[in-house]
């Protein structure tokens, strides 16, 4: 794997990166909608969601201290779950983010739209009728992501502290105030308390909870940029809880007085709430301040909503490129121009932003969609957490959760719940989450699974701990009846296990009819070559011996009953038809992944130094290939040479083409030293055995079946068989 960047973060700058994240538009833009359906119950809604929050911090804190990598859940997915759990995650976060925008574009219009209508009418401007309407606060949310979108290509990179301390010092000074007016008049609070204090009871409570969570999931920034963070087990739980803090002391005093102080004489709250809905804060600002407390609330709102609007399409943007370059998104996302800024990616996540703005133009739908997300998300975590603690419990993690495993347990217990019934609260925010993760599936089956997974089995050979974090431990079976072929079959069984957590079984057949002394002479032979070539490069394997009538059907038996992962052949004839029928057969009767070895005697494979790989695009076999290669770069690092068969009619540009996009296939990968060659010649057999011959190892794909139902289909065998000898040959099937 390439080195990653030394870390550039530190806890300063991570802590104002928080503070800036957090404080954005949701908590003004969406206080009408939470009151209108808690009533004043919507300050514990606060309250409980800053609880929330600061255990999901601790829960990610844990996280990216055990894996300082940044990307947030999506990379901690990765490595615990595997990558198709990863993508779903990173889906639902990049839409989280993108409905989050949405919210903030939506908040932005709902109040840019009236300061423009005062100061026109003030001017004596006319306006046309459908400015007033919802139609024009739609067109400036639009036009305000596209603005931003088409910032952040030219101006990228960390927002100026001075914005973030306005922004707190802004809605600060306006809750204390607030306050002061509530202190002259008192017996606003009284009916702020007087019965029914929670008018939706514990439901209306949580479902102010899912209005208002994304208010507070700002933090979730801190712990997805572990990588660039120096100290990430100090750093990650203290900005973290800096910012909910931060958070939840502004808006706990500006709920109360939008609430008490800004409530109207003779007003009830949920009606007021209901009339006012996005607009809520700012009315009752006017209330006790007049005009001013008004222009005062429109000019936070839209500092906050255009700054969390840039965050959120940065963080969307950031994100569909990690995963562009994981394969697990169209990979032209993952191009970055001369400044390093993702442009596609940007110009993507604006244009889905603006869908978004269209198709949810109601600001609690899309608040609700993005809450829903982040808390599933964050029970996730949670469970991550505590996956992680059962299967890797030796040592001291970096950072531990504090209480855990009990609050790992109530907090993803308690997002979970949360999420469920804001889910069956607002269907219409359920339905555009269903909505999405179907059309991610369609699109992830249709055109990313194959690289992802080719990608994804690199990363376990390149990175053997993620397969104990999986929870996995593959079994390798490798047959073994010839003691001068055992040490090549031993090295290859070395590089498809993965240390430490990987398990090697070495099986040695012995017919009935050589149950003889000179049978059991030769079993021992096997036994002794095979035992010292494991001892050889530090594996302790299983050795099995078993008696039967048939050696391939007793191969096929144990396979199955151990549930190999991979089954390891080695045959020194590829020409044998009896030999290829069985192997067929043997294909068929297992489900494990099949590897074939043709070495000469005494090959090895950590001493190979040159290995020529053809690669034909779409390959039943990426995911196994690209384990072996990734192996191979892990053990011995040869020199691979990846190549393109273009027919004999092709020009130099078409060859340069097929070059070209053979390296963007690569580009990111784990496979070492690779080198992409694209070749015109009118006989591929001819010219691959030729390449074979200054090499010590050919990579070949055997298909799913040919049309002669063979497991070595004609193009496989007439390769192998024009190879010299003293290259060895290794033949991959994966199972379907």
């Amino acid at each position: 794997m390439p080195a990653s960047a030394p870390p550039t973060l530190d806890a300063r700058t991570v802590t104002w990166l928080g503070i800036g994240s957090i404080i954005g538009g949701g908590s003004i833009v969406l206080a009408g909608p939470a009151f209108a359906v808690a009533g004043p119950a919507a300050l514990l809604a606060v309250v409980f969601n800053a609880a929330l929050a600061a255990l999901a911090a601790m829960a990610l804190a844990e996280l990216g201290a055990r894996f300082p990598r940044s990307g947030g859940p999506y990379v901690f997915a990765q490595r615990v779950l595997g990558v198709e759990a990863a993508f779903a995650v990173g889906w639902l976060v990049a839409f989280a983010s993108l409905a989050a925008a949405a919210v903030f574009a939506l908040g932005f219009a709902r109040f840019a739209v009236p300061i423009v209508a005062s100061a026109a009418a003030a001017l004596g401007i006319p306006l046309p009728a459908w400015t007033s309407a919802l139609a024009a606060e739609v067109a400036v949310a639009v036009a305000a992501v596209f603005a931003y979108g088409h910032r952040l290509t030219r101006r990228p990179g960390v927002p100026p502290a001075a914005l973030t301390i306005a922004k707190v010092v802004g809605m600060g000074a306006l809750g204390a105030i607030g306050l002061v007016a509530l202190g002259v008049r008192p017996e606003a609070l009284a009916g702020f308390l007087t019965p029914p204090v929670a008018p939706g009871g514990a439901i209306g409570v949580v479902q102010a909870m899912g209005v208002l969570f994304i208010a507070f999931q700002g933090f979730a920034i801190v712990p997805a940029l572990a990588g660039d963070v120096h100290d990430p087990a100090r750093t990650l739980p203290r900005a973290s809880l800096t910012a909910i803090a931060v958070a939840t002391i502004l808006y706990l005093p500006l709920f109360l007085a939008t609430a008490t102080a800004g409530l109207p004489d003779g007003s009830s709250l949920v009606e007021f709430a209901q009339a006012s809905g996005a607009t809520m804060v700012a009315d009752a600002a006017a209330n006790y301040l007049g005009d001013v407390g008004y222009v005062w609330v429109a000019l936070v709102a839209v500092l906050a909503t255009l700054t969390a609007l840039e965050a959120n399409l940065m963080g969307a943007s950031q994100l569909a490129r990690t995963m562009a370059r994981d394969r697990t998104l169209p990979r032209p996302l993952a191009r970055v121009d001369n400044r390093g800024v993702p442009r596609r990616a940007i110009a993507t996540a604006a244009a889905f932003v603006a869908v978004l703005v269209v198709a949810l133009p109601e600001v609690r739908t899309a608040g609700a969609a993005a809450g829903l997300i982040y808390l599933s998300v964050f029970a996730l975590a949670h469970g991550l957490a505590l996956l992680v603690r059962h299967r890797r419990p030796e040592g001291t993690p970096p950072f531990a959760a504090p209480g855990a495993p009990v609050t790992l347990w109530v907090g993803g217990l308690a997002a979970a719940a949360v999420a469920l019934i804001n889910a069956a609260s607002v269907p219409a925010a359920g339905v555009a989450v269903l909505g999405w993760l179907l059309l991610g599936a369609l699109v992830f089956i249709a055109a990313l699974r194959r690289q992802a997974r080719a990608l994804d089995a690199e990363l376990e050979s390149a990175e053997p701990d993620v397969v104990a974090l999986r929870g996995r431990r593959p079994l390798v079976l490798a047959p073994i009846a010839n003691p001068l072929s055992a040490e090549g079959l031993v090295s290859v069984a070395h590089a498809l296990s993965p240390p430490a957590v990987g398990r090697v079984t070495l099986l040695n057949v012995v017919r009935h009819g050589e149950a003889s002394e000179i049978g059991l002479e030769n079993a021992q032979r096997v036994l002794a070559a095979s035992l010292r070539a494991s001892f050889g490069l530090g594996l302790t394997p299983q050795a099995l011996t078993t008696v039967a009538d048939d050696a391939w059907d007793e191969i096929a038996r144990v396979a199955r009953t151990l549930d190999c992962e991979s089954l390891l052949l080695g045959l020194s004839d590829l020409d044998d038809p009896a030999t290829l029928e069985r192997v067929d057969a043997l294909i068929a009767a297992v489900r494990s992944d099949v590897v074939v070895l043709r070495a000469p005697a005494g090959w090895h494979l950590e001493r190979c130094r040159k290995v020529v790989v053809p690669f034909a695009g779409r390959s039943d076999q990426e995911r196994l290939r690209a384990r072996v290669l990734a192996s191979l770069a892990r053990l011995s690092d040869p020199d691979v040479d990846l190549v393109r068969l273009l027919p004999a009619d092709a020009d130099a540009e078409r060859c340069a083409r097929a070059r070209r996009d053979l390296e963007r296939r690569v580009e990111h990968r784990h496979l070492g030293r690779v080198r992409c060659l694209a070749t015109a010649t009118d006989d591929p057999v001819e010219a691959l055995a030729t390449m074979a011959a200054q090499a010590d190892l050919l990579v070949l794909g055997m298909p799913r079946r040919d049309v002669g139902h063979r497991a070595l289909g004609g193009f496989a065998h007439a390769v192998a068989a024009a190879t010299p000898p003293s290259c060895a040959v290794l033949l991959i099937h994966a199972r379907g």
